[in-house]
């Protein structure tokens, strides 16, 4: 009988071993399978022992290369962690688990047509995966099918309404929608606020995704709510101070607001972070604004003709 308790953790499903029969396991057994309470060094060592092992089960087997791929793909070594889905995969051809997660793999490697493949083979192994179904929204986006992904993040969510990777999938794409689809322009505001609603309950059930947090934010402040975008930029400051986007998001709801010296500040704040060069020259420009416009006592051009 293959193990299918599974847990839904950034996209990847982890192998999850009862508590009664962790007091029965090994120590390497219990550190392969540990979802905390063990470093991701030891899990692997762990998981290479049972692998190695000889009489092991196929199936110990199976759980074990997911998990030492699972742990391969949090260290961002895709390409050992597609090894190992791989091999799960050779061993055990109807192991939906491994065609999910390997997709999520080839997705984090920029792979996404492979991605969606292997999504595709998930759901027709098993038709109530949800999160296969938002990994594949999620792919599917990318690719700028926000219709297909749409429909992916709905069939996730009537599979589980408390997996939040699916509430963030429709909501990313109600967002492209609303940037990109001919619709938008007759329904003005209209996916932006499905997009924040997804935010709101996806967040609500999982409240410290700062991405998630940074997302609201920047369509809070094109939907005019500048405090509420600046809420949602601090928030996601506060879970991670390294994202340049929130600092510039922020500064750029202060200013609508009036309060240039916080935004000047945040503005400088994400120069010294990682940015593309496009995004640090934009910058750039707006601190000349916002230093010209102060030098003359007034304010910034760039407010008084919004």
């Amino acid at each position: 009988m293959r193990l299918t308790a599974a847990v839904a953790l950034i996209g990847v499903t982890t192998i999850v071993q009862p508590t009664t029969v962790f007091a029965q396991q090994s120590d390497e057994r219990g550190r392969c399978f540990a979802s905390e309470g063990a470093t991701p060094q030891q899990r692997l060592q762990s998981c290479t022992l049972l692998i190695e092992s000889a009489g092991q089960s196929s199936q110990t087997r199976v759980a074990a290369l997911n998990s030492r791929g699972n742990v391969h793909l949090s260290q961002r070594n895709y390409d050992r962690a597609i090894d190992d889905y791989n091999e799960a995969i050779r061993l055990d051809p109807a192991y939906a688990i491994g065609f999910n997660n390997r997709g999520l793999a080839y997705q984090r490697k920029g792979l996404i047509d492979r991605a969606i493949e292997d999504y595709d083979e998930a759901i027709r192994l098993n038709p109530a995966y949800a999160l296969a179904f938002a990994n594949r929204a999620a792919a599917r986006q990318i690719k700028g099918r926000v219709d297909l992904a749409i429909e992916d993040s709905d069939k996730a969510i009537g599979l589980n309404r408390r997996l939040a990777a699916a509430f963030f999938a429709r909501a990313n794409a109600y967002r492209d929608k609303a940037q990109w689809d001919f619709d938008a322009y007759l329904a003005d505001g209209i996916y932006e606020d499905r997009a924040i609603a997804d935010y709101d309950e996806g967040l609500r059930l999982e409240p410290n995704n700062a991405a998630a947090l940074r997302n609201r934010g920047f369509l809070n402040a094109k939907r005019q709510r500048y405090d509420r975008a600046i809420e949602d930029f601090d928030e996601a400051i506060r879970l991670d101070p390294n994202v340049a986007a929130s600092f510039s998001g922020r500064a750029y709801a202060l200013r609508f607001v009036g309060q240039y010296d916080r935004a000047i500040a945040d503005y400088r704040k994400a120069l010294t972070l990682q940015l593309d060069e496009m995004s640090r020259s934009q910058i750039e420009t707006v601190l000349k604004q916002l230093g010209a416009a102060a030098a003359q006592g007034g304010v910034p051009a760039s407010i008084s003709k919004r």
